[in-house]
């Protein structure tokens, strides 16, 4: 038998699998609603797993193919039929855990859902503008610190940040980092686990550093981590730091130049910035990944720098150096990572 290699695909093929990925959201969600991946932590085949659920066996069946064409399960043929289980993703971050991101999984879900659920109001109508400050002068970021910031902070910033730091040199050697509007305060407990000289400080809204102090106090590490609560847009956080990390946090400023110039301030001569944000690419391949998180931000009149643009702000902070340290898969969007320099007097 002759096989003919007859390949093609549509330009508009991009876009039908836009309509499709709301399916594909919508059995994650179900899963995690109904606990499926703890259910499925030993393989079942389609019935027993129906039963034990109480679900319809054949949808049950068509749904959890669907979840292993997402890579999210495994499926193990006999000749009585598939068992499904867990795939190793969906084992590290599906289940309770270090790793686990329910709860950022449907935060996230649910804020994209109502970004563009109002996206027709806000294009047709008045422009929202943002507040100066999160609702609720930082209650609202004090719960996302607890739930699912923390989630995210665990399985994605920290290994991304110890990372990064280990192949920067001198960082090593830092005595005292700031960790700038840094939520639950996670990310300042891991520098302090790798590095046993290092002392950390972590600055956030007033209820959202208490929830990283109380992080801090339950995991021992009160004396090496201080806690600063204050305002980022007018308040200063201490002086002297060796490095400085900041991540996600420059959109929720409203001058980000001031900003700046008091994160130089606070840096010791020779010290190290660290920025990790979302920037819009001039590339439309690249600003596909940004976009869809960011427009909201951005229709709220939130700060979300175009390619470049905030390496101009560092160098007209005062900054003597100012180099590209590359991309990072952060939640949601990738981050641009900028690392900038104090001269030495």
């Amino acid at each position: 038998m002759n096989i003919i290699d007859f390949n093609h695909s549509h330009p508009l093929q991009a876009y039908w699998q836009l309509a499709g990925a709301a399916v594909q959201a919508e059995a994650l969600t179900l899963a995690l609603e109904l606990d499926l991946f703890s259910a499925l932590e030993q393989p079942l085949d389609v019935p027993t797993l129906a039963a034990r659920l109480q679900l319809a066996p054949d949808n049950t069946g068509h749904w959890l193919e669907l979840l292993w064409s997402m890579a999210l399960l495994q499926r193990i043929d006999g000749p009585h039929g598939s068992r499904y289980g867990l795939s190793e993703i969906s084992r590290r971050y599906w289940l309770p855990g270090p790793n686990g991101c329910v709860d950022a999984w449907h935060f996230r879900v649910k804020a994209l859902r109502q970004s563009g659920a109002s996206l027709r109001q806000r294009v047709v109508g008045e422009p929202a503008m943002a507040p100066a400050k999160p609702a609720g002068s930082g209650q609202d970021w004090a719960a996302a610190a607890a739930s699912h910031i923390a989630q995210e902070q665990r399985a994605i910033s920290v290994p991304a940040v110890l990372a990064l730091l280990q192949i920067l040199p001198g960082v090593q050697r830092a005595e005292r980092v700031l960790d700038l509007g840094g939520g639950p305060g996670l990310v300042a407990q891991a520098l302090v686990r790798q590095y046993p000289g290092l002392h950390a400080t972590v600055f956030d809204w007033p209820p959202t550093a208490a929830v990283a102090g109380q992080l801090a106090a339950d995991a021992g590490l009160q004396e090496r981590i201080a806690i600063l609560g204050g305002d980022l847009s007018q308040d200063t956080f201490g002086e002297g730091y060796d490095v400085i990390w900041c991540s996600s946090v420059l959109h929720f400023v409203p001058d980000c130049l001031d900003l700046l110039r008091r994160v130089h301030d606070a840096l010791r001569p020779g010290g190290l910035f660290i920025s990790a944000h979302a920037e819009r690419s001039g590339q439309p391949g690249m600003n596909v990944r940004v976009m869809p998180y960011y427009l909201s931000m951005l229709m709220a009149g939130r700060f979300v720098p175009r390619a470049g643009e905030l390496a101009g702000l560092l160098v007209q902070a005062g900054f003597a150096s100012v180099e590209l340290g590359g991309e990072c898969d952060f939640p949601m969007a990738p981050l641009t990572v900028w690392l900038a320099r104090k001269g030495e007097q």
